[in-house]
């Protein structure tokens, strides 16, 4: 059943949106346009992917968000009317929707200055932090009966040098947040054969903290380190939806991660729909109980030895959400009439959600990305290369329920900006191709 695209019965404030070269903000921006909501965008960019869509009505340039006291007095200045041009957007009242961690946890740190210009909908900053530490997570986790992979925490390189003999299984060493961390790295694969106390003070030099988040949790800058099982990491199981404190179920849509970029941590870029585990379903409804956690989430298992380990927990709008709304759960669209209180509203989608049925090979990819992963690995295997996946044939036998990252009916402008930058990244690399074919080739696989 599809889900009507209905008009605002109330005075539409409309949504103010980040991070426009993320999917999860594109696929906000058509969701919640389609509906007759007034779209704003931000960013610190001049042309990010999504300002290319017909849905977005108003754009301005913000801080990044990594200068986090720069970006949050941009955004309450905003809030109380200021800035510069006749044309700007007036963005007092609207919903705000954010896109990654650093942005969740900036609007959970300053909730209570920001609800003063805009809505929110998003839980107090005590769970927002629970959910974005790791260590924090995982032993929340433990509380409810969600299994976690084997997670060490010590404080530096002396702690590690003593707990490194007892650790009989591969390992990655993994910051415990990505909150203001430097180089955004979700972890590295401590080689075979190398010095973990080693491996670990290097990654500990490499990686870096904002002095807020330091300030506000000093053991944040220690790295965890967590066994690593390399065969799982291609086949990642995720349930993604909406909750609310109302007491409802969850709305939930599982699905499988078959490709990453880059391959063994990333973001993902290839999905394919797969049945709800109801059981750990109850036991992730148990989480939120617990967290006291509402809103939009995506959560990450892999699969061992017949049970689920969680792995991350995203609070907040995600790249793939896309998939999510073309199988009948429209997200943005419910974190939109949350924050704006419109009950009876949300009453409705939530029913209209619940009833909807899967047809069978639903599938979610960047197209025009895996399509030059293919070509890359044709190209490697004439070469010599091995052989490997053929995601050619893969999006052809799903193409009529194939839900693109980009490409989609009706709203051309972001698929001809991403064709261009694709474009513009293959002539660049030229030179590289000619001289480094393999290596070439072995990097934009990877």
């Amino acid at each position: 059943m599809a889900l009507p695209e209905y008009a605002p019965r109330t005075p539409n404030q409309g949504a103010l949106l980040f991070l426009g070269n993320y999917h999860g903000t594109l696929a906000a921006a058509r969701c919640l346009g389609r509906r007759g909501i007034d779209v704003a965008l931000a960013d610190d960019s001049p042309m990010p992917l999504a300002r290319a869509s017909r849905y977005v009505r108003h754009f301005e340039r913000s801080p990044p968000i990594h200068r986090a006291s720069d970006f949050i007095e941009w955004l309450i200045d905003r809030g109380r009317g200021g800035g510069r041009g006749k044309r700007r957007a007036n963005y007092a009242g609207r919903v705000l929707f954010p896109a990654n961690d650093e942005q969740v946890f900036l609007f959970a740190q300053h909730q209570l200055e920001l609800s003063r210009y805009f809505r929110l909908y998003q839980p107090h900053f005590d769970t927002i932090y629970r959910i974005l530490n790791k260590q924090r997570l995982y032993q929340a986790c433990a509380h409810v009966g969600i299994d976690c992979p084997a997670t060490w925490y010590p404080r530096g390189e002396a702690e590690v040098r003593a707990l490194a003999p007892t650790i009989r299984v591969d390992v990655m060493v993994k910051p415990k947040s990505q909150i203001q961390l430097d180089s955004k790295t979700k972890g590295k694969a401590v080689p075979r054969g190398a010095s973990v106390a080693d491996f670990y003070s290097r990654f500990m030099r490499d990686n870096h903290y904002g002095t807020q988040i330091a300030a506000h949790d000093a053991d944040v800058v220690w790295p965890m380190l967590q066994a690593y099982h390399s065969s799982h990491t291609h086949r990642i199981y995720s349930l993604a939806g909406f909750t609310d404190l109302t007491g409802k179920p969850p709305l939930i849509r599982a699905a499988t991660k078959l490709m990453q970029r880059p391959r063994n941590m990333g973001i993902g870029v290839c999905f394919e729909a797969a049945n709800v585990d109801s059981a750990l379903v109850a036991r992730v409804a148990d989480l939120f109980r617990d967290l006291n956690y509402y809103g939009i989430f995506d959560i990450e298992f892999i699969e061992r030895e017949g049970k689920f380990l969680l792995i991350d927990f995203n609070p907040r709008g995600y790249g793939q959400m896309a998939f999510e709304i073309a199988r009948g759960l429209p997200l943005p669209y419910m974190h939109y009439l949350a924050a704006m209180d419109d009950r009876s509203r949300l009453a409705d989608v939530y029913q209209l959600a619940s009833d909807w049925q899967p047809r069978g090979n639903e599938a979610y990819c960047h197209g025009l990305f895996l399509s030059l992963v293919n070509t890359a690995q044709r190209a490697n295997e004439f070469i010599g290369g091995p052989v490997s996946e053929d995601w050619g044939s893969w999006m052809r036998v799903r193409k009529a329920r194939l839900t693109d990252a980009v490409r989609q009916p009706g709203d051309p402008g972001p698929a001809r900006l991403d064709v261009t930058r694709h474009g513009l990244d293959v002539i660049r690399h030229g030179v590289e191709l000619l001289r480094h074919p393999r290596s070439f080739l072995h990097s934009l696989m990877r």
